[in-house]
């Protein structure tokens, strides 16, 4: 544009500036006069209002320009002529064709042509301007879509699309991921249902045809065949053809495998919390049958009936925090038992190796445990300070199914010898197992201290635990 406005006007030298505030930036230049700086020359041009031509025939004469370092000293221009360049309809620039020699006139045929190659300029660089923000508008909606891309991956998010017309499926790669497809592939939304599970796929099919019949939005839970994992999906019309018929689906999947699960055992454990609540009412009940039997006085019955109460909750509290998997054994005697230690913890002895217990067999035992302590703490090892009770226990191969003997042992204490009445605790530590099939309970009174033989069975569900 340059050399094009240096070769109508016949001037020694042009040159395209941009102007802002008291500076200008030249963006090209053309003769030997080409990059010189006239920004007072170039100012006053995009100051004109009526944003004409400016021509200064002899700038060496004219009071405007006395202080320019090109006009007072080397190269001493003189003939000058300026067309501002707008963009947007604002003057952001000048095209300049300058001379050392002055002039006579600069004709109005050369000043039409400047101002056009000025407008020339301004449309290429608002094309350039334009073009810049283009591509970094593309520049942002890519980074946007590969934001969004990544976003759904993270989110176990499949995208996709289905063009109803051609019955093509496209989506992310996890849409692909998640149905077992794969993206190299050309795959139609047949082959979509195909990939989810037999059973959920009729379904599936149905509500999809459905939601296409009524104007809805498509949504249903299914299991893809190739993993197992449960999704759910959701869609709607995107495009319809001129004929109102719809043309286009966009949707996701999303992943909701943990919900399930979590969904399935939540319902599981409420099932069997409803079985051991019936269970512990029924429990509760014959304690507090067999408790007030044996005790006249409110205040006996009281303390005796809540400290069974107390025995059943802290095995149930076990259980719940481990939802109703089990129990360790040594949490369940050391729950039970040494509270009663009273004079030193060192009374208690723990001897095996640890294994969790199911839940009846946790309940009954714990009962049991109970009232040993109870009873050693107020007759027996626990009641002196040189009292002792040893508990140990030892797991039992059998052919059909494994059992744990415990053994209970007081010495140390006040002499022992069998009562003539059994008491209402010698009857519950008997009983406690009356829920586990083929327990047993058997109770002795040596002189040295009450022993207790408690053998239940196993079976599969005991898994040893590192004490």
């Amino acid at each position: 544009m340059s050399d094009l406005a240096l070769s109508t006007s016949d001037a020694g030298g042009a040159q395209i500036s941009l102007v802002h505030e008291r500076q200008s930036q030249i963006l090209s230049s053309a003769g030997i006069l080409g990059a010189v700086n006239i920004w007072m020359v170039e100012a006053s041009s995009l100051a004109a209002p009526e944003r004409n031509c400016l021509v200064v025939l002899n700038a060496a004469e004219d009071v405007r320009f006395a202080d320019i370092d090109a006009v007072t000293h080397t190269p001493n221009i003189r003939f000058i002529a300026v067309a501002p360049i707008c963009v947007s309809e604002e003057c952001v620039g000048v095209l300049s064709v300058m001379s050392s020699e002055p002039r006579v006139e600069f004709g109005q045929l050369q000043q039409t042509q400047l101002m056009q190659l000025a407008r020339l300029a301004g449309a290429l660089l608002e094309f350039r301007r334009d073009s810049r923000l283009g591509a970094n508008a593309i520049s942002t909606l890519h980074r946007d879509e590969d934001r969004s891309a990544m976003a759904l991956e993270v989110g176990n998010v499949g995208s996709w699309v289905w063009d109803l017309r051609t019955g093509k499926f496209t989506g992310n790669r996890m849409a692909y991921t998640m149905l077992g497809l794969s993206p190299n592939q050309q795959v139609s939304g047949e082959d979509v249902f195909r990939a989810m599970h037999a059973d959920d796929f009729p379904a599936m099919k149905s509500a999809f045809t459905r939601a296409l019949a009524q104007n809805q939005d498509y949504v249903g839970e299914f299991r893809a065949a190739a993993s197992g994992q449960w999704l759910l999906g959701r869609g709607r019309i995107f495009e319809r053809d001129a004929m109102g018929k719809p043309a286009v689906a966009v949707g996701v999947n999303i992943d909701i495998t943990e919900t399930k699960n979590a969904a399935e055992k939540t319902r599981l454990l409420l099932r069997e919390l409803n079985h051991r609540v019936k269970n512990t009412l029924a429990m509760l009940q014959s304690l507090a049958r067999q408790t007030l039997n044996r005790t006249s006085d409110p205040a006996e019955f009281m303390e005796a009936f809540s400290g069974r109460l107390r025995a059943i909750s802290e095995a149930h509290t076990l259980l719940s925090d481990r939802e109703w998997s089990g129990i360790g054994l040594v949490d369940l005697i050391t729950k039970q038992v040494e509270p009663y230690a009273v004079f030193d913890p060192a009374q208690i002895e723990l001897a095996g190796e640890d294994m969790v217990l199911p839940p009846d067999h946790a309940l009954g035992l714990g009962i049991a445990l109970h009232e040993l302590a109870t009873n050693a703490a107020k007759h027996g090892a626990l009641s002196v300070a040189s009292g002792h009770v040893r508990v140990s226990w030892q797991l039992e191969p059998g052919l059909d199914e494994s059992r744990v003997v415990i053994h209970w042992i007081e010495s140390g204490g006040p002499r022992v010898s069998p009562r003539q009445v059994r008491g209402l605790g010698e009857r519950l530590i008997e009983r406690s197992l009356d829920k586990v099939l083929s327990s047993s309970v058997r109770l002795s009174y040596p002189e040295t201290g009450m022993e207790a033989l408690i053998s239940m069975p196993i079976g599969e569900r005991s898994d040893s635990v590192t004490r």
